[in-house]
């Protein structure tokens, strides 16, 4: 049989559209492919071509959830190794993905923050300087042509920023008082972004944290107000813009996905302008926030995980006027709670007194 040479070129293309863990398992075919797999390019291309995955975490176990979006479409689980050391309440913990690493805050953790990545089971821990800091987030400004990571936070209502490749901490003249409502938080080109109420105006707003400028401010006021909808969820849309899913209160199980129209370039979101993905009458539980992401490639898939009526979780497809219900079967006595993903080979900046990089 005549053995056939595929051109380089032909080879990485093929890399880019295979499933994360293989992608890490193959490191140790060839040198070539090991050190294919370490450079930027490789990461930053393989991140373009990946699709977005659901995190899902119990009191006791973590797990990706895959769609695969074909015409029959099917999910596949990966439970994830347990690499968080502190990790023992689900409720109190939350996970923020940026770029396919995942940063973890915890109620319980008192003054510490953690970076991971479930991939290439790297763990990072940031202590805060004062007892009474509170973390808040990850991002990178995006004006710089090499990415560096920074986790932002406050103390006595002033903003601080851990800068993770050079392990300095940096304060900000920031004196306005930073709130973020757990779990509605999107990070999009660096900047972080967030759901929250007007209590003066009853309003939703999303509000902002640009790490380019490092400035907290409202990026823009949502065109409806809280007495007619559910507490409103955020995703990214094609990677440079925002989304919104609101859910109707009343009978008919009413769900509507909006998307900005244009690109979110910079921190300016006063003439933003949002226009209708989709919506659709689905039946979810109430209390249980939904995550969610939007696939622009198989025919624009509005992709959903959340619990049913009867409290289930579950993950909804929604392709043109087909819903696609798949059950997902995990294991938790108490708490459970999700969001959607990027996987990543991105590593994380080291430092070697709180870094822990675990093999498989």
């Amino acid at each position: 049989m005549m053995h056939v040479q595929l051109p380089w070129e032909l080879v990485e293309e093929i890399l880019y559209r295979v499933p994360v863990l293989s992608v890490i398992r193959f490191k140790i075919v060839c040198k070539q492919w090991y050190t294919l797999f370490k450079s930027k390019s490789f990461i930053n291309n393989y991140s373009v071509h990946v699709l977005p995955q659901f995190f899902i975490w119990t009191d006791s176990k973590m797990y990706s959830v895959s769609v695969n979006l074909s015409s029959d479409p099917k999910i596949r689980m990966h439970e994830l190794p347990l690499d968080i050391p502190y990790f023992n309440n689900a409720f109190r913990t939350n996970f923020l993905p940026c770029d396919g690493l995942l940063f973890c805050d915890s109620w319980s953790w008192r003054n510490k923050a953690a970076i991971w990545n479930p991939w290439l089971r790297q763990t990072r821990w940031i202590e805060g300087k004062k007892k009474d800091f509170l973390f808040r987030g990850i991002g990178y400004d995006s004006g710089k042509p090499e990415k560096v990571y920074n986790i932002f936070g406050s103390t006595s209502g002033k903003i601080d920023i851990y800068d993770l490749e050079n392990n300095e901490w940096k304060y900000t003249n920031s004196s306005r008082q930073l709130q973020i409502r757990t779990g509605t938080d999107v990070s999009l080109n660096g900047n972080l972004y967030w759901a929250v109420s007007d209590q003066k105006t009853d309003n939703y707003l999303i509000q902002s944290f640009n790490f380019s400028k490092e400035v907290y401010k409202v990026f823009c006021v949502l065109p409806w107000n809280k007495n007619s909808y559910n507490f409103p969820a955020l995703s990214t849309f094609k990677k440079d813009r925002l989304s919104v899913l609101k859910r109707i209160i009343g009978a008919n199980n009413i769900i509507e996905v909006w998307v900005t129209k244009n690109k979110i370039n910079n921190d300016d979101g006063e003439h933003v302008t949002w226009i209708n993905f989709t919506t659709v009458s689905i039946p979810i539980s109430v209390g249980f926030p939904p995550s969610y992401f939007i696939d622009n490639v198989y025919k624009k898939s509005f992709v959903m995980c959340c619990k049913d009526e009867n409290k289930q979780l579950c993950i909804y497809i929604v392709r043109g006027n087909a819903l696609t219900k798949i059950q997902i079967d995990v294991e938790a006595k108490d708490y459970i709670n999700h969001c959607s993903y990027v996987p990543s080979l991105t590593p994380i900046p080291e430092k070697s007194s709180d870094f822990q990089e675990l093999k498989y």
